[in-house]
């Protein structure tokens, strides 16, 4: 049985698009729009997923444009988008999670063939439709709660040659922070980045972006760390994006919390240092009473803040990667 069903809607030189099914009964109805790149020469495969948060529209945006961009420069090789993983989600606004099953597929890699939902279109994505590429690129950032800082993700696993690649792919991106996840880290599991080293298989994560709506800043952060990649594996020649970001290097985050239900005042902003003990926002209960201050843990950078105003008790307020000593 073939696993990957491709509905070819329109073809322009290299470039092909249409919808992807899959022969997964668990899948059954889905499509999920595609794009693939093709050039004369042999070369490297890459694979860009996107959307699996749907309204983080950003990274949904540069993979559109990333598209007409290796129609028209790829030399080698191949490329294959999924512009919009989260396809159930897309049209409700749906937060996280896939509606269909309740789930966040950022966090089910490498999947579930005998799971819901989520877990069997996270395995079939990285085993079936990626299963031949030689990096794998998850791109995210800002959905409609919050502002996510211009970072990277990957995961380092002891292979020194593997790792230093990785690193290279990485540090493509011209980031506010590039988190390189250490050997030993287990706070940070289940994501793509983190789960496909460990099969030998390089990927990259990068996150930026707010509130679901456009910022042609964030855009351009997803889609020049993109090309440059293409570019470092030989699939154009076109000339590298520049740097001008701090490109701080982290090995981790961790969350900050919401100790109470209630309202919650910000001090701080995604991509900014603060100190042991500052003071990252004020928390005042249903009644707008003091409930008193939320302080950072230790010396970090902040990676990603819940700008909205209401929080839950024991939501996930704040993402903080210590700084090196």
């Amino acid at each position: 049985m073939t696993a990957l069903n491709k509905h070819v809607i329109g073809q322009d030189g290299a470039l092909s698009w249409g919808t992807l099914g899959f022969a997964h009964p668990t899948l059954a109805g889905l499509e999920l729009p595609y794009f693939d790149i093709h050039a004369p020469l042999p070369g490297p495969h890459l694979a860009i997923v996107a959307g699996m948060h749907p309204n983080e529209v950003d990274a949904m945006e540069a993979a559109l444009r990333l598209k007409a961009h290796f129609a028209k420069k790829l030399l080698r090789g191949s490329v294959s988008i999924l512009p919009v993983l989260n396809l159930p989600g897309l049209y409700s606004h749906a937060e996280f999670v896939c509606p269909v099953d309740g789930k966040n597929m950022n966090f089910l890699a490498p999947g579930d063939s005998q799971g819901s939902f989520s877990p069997v279109l996270v395995h079939q994505v990285l085993h079936e439709w990626a299963k031949d590429a030689d990096v794998f690129i998850d791109l995210h950032g800002g959905d409609l709660r919050e502002e996510v800082a211009r970072f990277v993700m990957c995961q380092l696993t002891g292979n020194e040659a593997f790792d230093a690649r990785t690193r290279e792919l990485a540090h493509q991106f011209d980031a506010d922070s590039i988190v390189e996840f250490a050997v030993g880290q287990t706070n940070n599991r289940g994501r793509a980045t983190n789960e496909l080293p460990w099969l030998g298989r390089h990927a990259v994560m990068a996150e930026g972006g707010a509130n679901g709506v456009f910022d042609q800043v964030c855009i351009d952060f997803h889609f020049n760390g993109v090309a440059n990649i293409g570019r470092l594996l030989g699939l154009t020649d076109d000339a590298p994006a520049g740097k001008t970001r701090r490109n701080q290097v982290v090995n981790n985050f961790a969350k900050v919390e919401a100790p109470i239900s209630g309202r919650f005042y910000l001090d701080v902003a995604a991509g900014e240092e603060v100190a042991a003990g500052q003071r990252l926002g004020t928390l005042k209960d249903i009644f707008g009473d003091s409930a008193g201050e939320l302080l950072a843990p230790y010396p970090g950078l902040v990676l990603m803040v819940v700008n909205h105003p209401i929080i839950n008790q024991g939501e996930w307020l704040i993402s903080l990667a210590p700084l090196p000593a």
